[in-house]
């Protein structure tokens, strides 16, 4: 299923909007990489994490004083996303949301839950709970644009973005009163989420990380993409499958193959924006794309910003939204030498059609393609 992107937002660890994060990955900016606070047992982790500032303006909203960081995060990019299609929030009640999240608001539930264990239940604050459950961001976002009907969130792993993105275009297919839907990724960093991920050996313990290099896990990072998807006001399509799943890392390759075959559908994409963040993804990303496409540039931008889970796979598309209009692709911090078509400077691309491909820590699969209608 295909539709138009009308409008695109963001807010990143290098930049409070889609554009200007574009334009620091174009320089070649890295992300600021902090330790993570509230560890313990010795072991510590580094994050991305997102300037307060950058959500400082949401956070003056009556509704989201107490909310937690991940709803700052996902309303800011909406807002910048409805306001880059050129939809006035008073007729943004018309669409739907669909906020696609991988762990959710972990920093609230830690501190609700570490008041339930050191003071017990009946000391626990009721006012830290509604920020615990996975759809607050989603809530937060469709309280505010009186959007009370069309309300969904998705759970998944780093591809569940376009997981997202494919479900707003059934709602699409389905209702054809519907014009458009909001499409958001969101994702907090907290220092459980990092040893959880340590612990599957999928989390570094330095400040950096490569991609198509040795396996030394992925860096976690902050923050939110926005997509708003419709049947007019864009030149630029995008096509959505369902993904696949795979059980084990052996069968990632062969799924991995399909879904880049079924989306691509023979067809040679001018360049490739991929999820490689130094696990076994870059592997399988590697084996795919070199094979399929042995001279099409590919691009990887979570050595630059990090993991973003929850948003990646949206900030994919977000970004490539940028390098169809300006016909380059930015270079790839930190990458190996497992596959030579990685971006290692600031590379033009000639065509007008763009694959981005997803492999998630939880057996799934995606891939979309972005093209110039």
């Amino acid at each position: 299923m295909s539709f138009l992107v009308r409008g695109v937002g963001a807010v990143t660890p290098v930049a409070p909007s889609a554009e200007q994060t574009w334009n620091e990955l174009l320089r070649g900016t890295g992300a600021v990489r902090q330790p993570m606070p509230k560890g313990f047992g010795g072991r510590s982790y580094y994050y991305s994490g997102v300037p307060a500032k950058f959500t400082a303006a949401v956070s003056r909203q009556p509704r989201l004083r107490r909310s937690g960081g991940i709803s700052l995060l996902g309303v800011t990019a909406g807002l910048a996303a409805l306001e880059d299609a050129g939809i006035p929030v008073e007729e943004a009640s018309q669409g739907a949301v669909v906020f696609a999240i991988s762990c959710g608001g972990v920093d609230y539930t830690r501190r609700f839950y570490h008041e339930v264990v050191t003071e017990g239940a009946n000391v626990a604050s009721p006012l830290l709970f509604p920020e615990t459950v996975y759809n607050a961001p989603a809530s937060h976002l469709a309280a505010l644009l009186k959007i009370d009907g069309r309300d969904y969130t998705l759970v998944g792993d780093s591809s569940v973005g376009l997981s997202a993105l494919h479900f707003a275009s059934q709602l699409l297919v389905t209702d054809p009163d519907l014009p458009f839907c909001i499409v958001v990724g969101v994702e907090e960093a907290d220092w459980v989420l990092a040893d959880a991920f340590a612990t599957w050996r999928m989390a570094s313990k330095q400040s950096s990380f490569a991609v198509f290099a040795s396996m030394q896990g992925t860096i976690l990072a902050e923050g939110a993409a926005c997509v708003v998807l419709g049947r007019t006001g864009s030149s630029i399509r995008v096509n959505t499958n369902a993904g696949l799943p795979f059980f084990t890392q052996k069968e990632a390759v062969s799924a991995f193959q399909q879904v880049v075959a079924m989306t691509s559908q023979e067809r040679r994409p001018a360049g490739i924006l991929c999820s490689a963040n130094g696990t076994f993804a870059d592997r399988v990303e590697a084996a795919v794309l070199g094979s399929a496409f042995p001279a099409v540039p590919v691009y990887a931008h979570k050595p630059a910003i990090g993991d973003s889970l929850g948003a990646s796979s949206l900030l994919q598309l977000v970004l490539a939204t940028f390098a169809l209009e300006k016909r380059e692709l930015p270079p790839t911090l930190h990458a190996g030498d497992r596959l030579q078509t990685v971006t290692r400077e600031v590379t033009g691309i000639s065509g007008t059609e763009l694959l981005i491909t997803s492999v998630g820590f939880n057996q799934q699969v995606n891939a979309a393609w972005l093209s110039l209608a």
